[in-house]
């Protein structure tokens, strides 16, 4: 007796697993998904990826225009697609991108952040002040379908604030 064969397929990896005693023609689809799986890798394309977080130290906003907020504490930044110095992602090959995004507020006020593509507002937080929080989180994530070249960012909106911690850890 033959057990079927179980095919796990990963989006960003392609992997595959099946049980022993695979029949012919299932043989014949690993091997056509092991070779599928062999040419994607052998593909030349970028990888990009990146991780920051705000190290400001304490209350950062209520300033009374928008601004682009600058991550200056870089993590991780695969294939340097996101630029410290003016908080700009610019995608460097055509694909769907995801992005999540958080926000602390301790005693803040008002957070408000918006996720722009293109100088297009795509996703939004936003906390109102409240008396009986001492603080306040948000958070927010999207996929993106990007162009090469199209530019992601955070805007802080005017009159609102986000807290910075300068290090997480002592």
């Amino acid at each position: 007796m033959t057990s079927p064969a179980l095919l796990l397929t990963f989006i960003s990896g392609l992997t595959v697993a099946h049980y022993a005693a695979a029949r012919p023609l299932e043989v014949d689809v690993l091997k056509e998904i092991n070779a599928l799986k062999a040419a994607l890798e052998a593909r030349d394309v970028p990888k990009v990826a990146f991780s920051a977080r705000l190290a400001k130290d304490g209350v950062y906003g209520n300033f009374q225009d928008d601004i682009t907020l600058t991550y200056n504490a870089v993590i991780t930044n695969v294939g340097n697609a996101y630029n410290p110095t003016t908080g700009i992602f610019t995608a460097p090959v055509k694909g769907l991108y995801y992005f999540t995004y958080f926000a602390h507020g301790g005693r803040t006020g008002r957070i408000r952040l918006q996720l722009k593509k293109d100088g297009t507002m795509v996703a939004d937080i936003h906390i109102h002040p409240s008396q009986t929080n001492s603080a306040d989180n948000a958070g927010n994530a999207v996929f993106l379908e990007l162009e090469q070249g199209n530019q992601v960012y955070l805007t802080l909106v005017a009159n609102s604030a986000i807290w910075g911690p300068k290090q997480l850890f002592t």
